[in-house]
């Protein structure tokens, strides 16, 4: 389900392959991807010992064109059948789409297409996959924007969300999880548990976690009736009991500067195993490892604020990627900050300052913030923050937190873009700031920051 505030908005992802080798190619109608996804039913089994996990997902959506044919992302295995409207439909598999062929569907219509398949949990000769294995069970790691078709079948596309029910069965001495409220637990024949997650607000397909392995759910109120949902190793509960207290602090702290959190439940996931940190919605990913040693309070913050900025209010594009990343490095370095300093004044300039001085190289190697060039990183995390902070240098404290609100108020369960973002700034502050941003944003070079004249691009003092 993709939405702006001005109008439904369908960005669609290219399908190519022909379907059907007794067809001729003339014969074949074209792949069509017009359809907007509205809920994803995601269930999976768990089995020890077994790389093979057996699925079935029902995708519910509305057909934005004509669909002689459509596709689905899937590369992470074998699909055994496939229906539209509870009739069997002709399908085949072409590189990483499912691509499938069912009853014409006219424009308007609204339809559901079930695909019963089994996944296998492989990374590929490149380990580019998102799997993370631990001895009994295993973890989501997405390693870019489209990973999760390695999962289960979807349509890829950053900016196009959908409400979800993710049914993972495992057996009784693990415990399944998924993003969003756990609304049923069932004891099934063979020592079996299967566990029920309902995700009410739109989700990226990027942003889901699912995993499996010797974990509790501990759940507690938090701030604001925010419902915390930790989950954790089982034999680690204690231990890490005092610093995941630490997120009612870090809740209390981002709420006071960008209004309500955004959904109902918010937790940390801490895994067995080797594992990148990452957000996802509801849910920031932190290996048990890492948070046993540190409470890794910067880490948090900025994950966090992602469920503002990426998961309640998503990027168009990954040009528009900044506005997440670069919100996230933002929060992040202002409450880490004031945790090092408390009570100075001075002590988020200077995390900014220190950002400022890497910038260029940042840009000389990845490119601008909102232009970044295919492998990037630091540009939109770092340059991101100091554009948001220049911003607030020009039209002062309150009105950019005016208009930080807007735009989380505005867009959310939605998308936005940098053009939105630009569209917003002006609207609150009443003044042009459209240069500025653009110049932060666009520019090659890293211009000079509002009300410091002193800071010079360069390299970093260590």
């Amino acid at each position: 389900m993709k939405t702006t505030y001005r109008m439904i908005a369908i960005v669609v992802v290219g399908a190519t392959a022909a379907l059907g080798a007794a067809a001729g190619a003339d014969a074949r109608p074209a792949v069509t991807d017009a359809y907007d996804a509205l809920h994803y039913d995601v269930s999976l089994e768990y089995r020890s010992g077994s790389k093979d996990m057996a699925g079935t997902t029902t995708l519910k959506a509305r057909a934005t064109g004509a669909l002689p044919r459509f596709a689905l992302d899937f590369g992470g295995g074998r699909v055994s059948q496939v229906t539209v409207n509870g009739r069997p439909a002709r399908f085949q598999a072409s590189g990483e789409r499912l691509l499938v062929t069912p009853k014409p569907l006219a424009r308007g219509a609204e339809f559901s297409v079930t695909v019963d398949y089994v996944v296998t949990r492989s990374n590929g000769p490149d380990n580019r996959g998102p799997w993370r294995e631990i001895d009994d069970g295993f973890a989501i790691s997405p390693q870019n924007h489209q990973t999760m078709h390695h999962v289960y079948p979807c349509k890829n596309d950053i900016a196009d969300k959908a409400t979800y029910t993710i049914s993972v069965t495992a057996p009784a001495h693990l415990t399944g999880v998924a993003n969003g409220d756990l609304t049923q637990t069932r004891q099934l024949p063979g020592g079996r548990t299967a566990r029920t997650y309902r995700m009410v607000h739109p989700m990226p397909a990027h942003d889901g976690q699912i995993a499996v392995g010797p974990y509790s759910l501990i759940t507690r109120p938090g701030p604001d009736g925010v419902t915390i949902r930790d989950v954790v190793p089982t034999a680690q509960a204690d231990q890490l009991e005092k610093t995941l207290a630490r997120t009612d602090d870090q809740l209390r702290w981002q709420t006071a500067r960008l209004g309500a959190y955004p959904f109902g439940t918010y937790g940390i996931f801490a895994p067995l195993g080797t594992i990148s940190p990452f957000e996802s919605q509801t849910m920031t990913t932190i290996a048990a490892s890492t948070l046993a040693s540190d409470p890794a309070d910067y880490l948090r913050t900025h994950e966090l604020n992602h469920q503002w900025f990426g998961a309640s209010v998503t990027p168009v594009n990954l040009d528009d990627d900044w506005t997440a990343e670069g919100h996230a490095h933002f929060y992040g370095t202002w409450y880490d900050s004031e945790l090092s300093q408390p009570g100075s004044p001075d002590a988020f300039a200077a995390g900014m300052r220190f950002n400022y001085e890497m910038d260029q190289e940042n840009r000389d190697r990845e490119g601008a913030p909102a232009r970044p060039k295919p492998v990037s990183g630091q540009t939109q995390r770092v340059g991101g923050a100091l554009a948001l902070y220049a911003l607030r240098q020009t039209v002062g404290a309150q009105t950019f937190e005016r208009i930080e609100r807007t735009v989380v108020s505005r867009f959310k369960d939605g998308v936005m873009s940098t053009a939105d973002y630009i569209t917003v700034a002006n609207q609150v502050s009443g003044r042009d700031v459209s240069g500025l941003l653009k110049d932060w944003l666009y520019g090659t070079k890293t211009p000079p920051m509002p009300g410091h004249p002193d800071w010079k691009p360069g390299t970093p003092a260590s």
